[in-house]
């Protein structure tokens, strides 16, 4: 049976990749870098105590609370005919006022990068990364966007936008 020209190639090709495959894991041992678990990388520690934990909410688990329900209720009968009364709220003294702490979180923090990965965004604010859910002087970030980081706190949001290009 003869091979042809192209056939020949192929093979000689397919046989220098072997061989070279098999002097590399016989001779020189398997290389490359070696998997490590996080808790052993020196950052993952610091990021384990600044990180809230923030629970994950999966549509399983909602699809699970929707189960629990008793399947012979017929939940819009039961409140259009049978309304409940209103439980009285009792009434409490005058909520302490919240100093808007707003205008000096956008005087003291300055947003100058933001950053995306597989993990979730980060802002980079005064040089320091801060990930969604955690918290800087009081607000908590809540959401990064492409052109700015939006933060929750004492007296409401707060929007932080990146500088306009020159």
């Amino acid at each position: 049976m003869a091979m042809s020209r192209e056939r020949k190639i192929f093979t000689a090709v397919l046989l220098v990749a072997g061989a070279a495959l098999a002097i590399d894991r016989g001779f020189l041992g398997i290389t490359g870098a070696k998997a490590a678990h996080a808790d052993e990388l020196p950052l993952a520690a610091k990021a384990a105590e600044a990180k809230p934990v923030i629970p994950t909410v999966t549509l399983a688990g909602r699809l699970k609370q929707f189960a629990d329900v008793e399947k012979n209720v017929d939940l819009l009968e039961v409140t259009l005919q049978h309304p409940q009364a209103q439980p009285e709220v009792p009434q409490h003294a005058a909520a302490p006022v919240i100093e808007d702490q707003r205008p000096d979180f956008v005087a003291q923090h300055h947003l100058s990068a933001i950053s995306t990965t597989a993990r979730g965004a980060n802002a980079i604010i005064n040089g320091r990364a801060v990930a969604v859910g955690e918290e800087l002087a009081g607000f908590r970030l809540v959401e990064v966007t492409r052109d700015g980081a939006f933060f929750e706190g004492p007296g409401g949001s707060v929007e932080l936008h990146l500088p306009k290009a020159r």
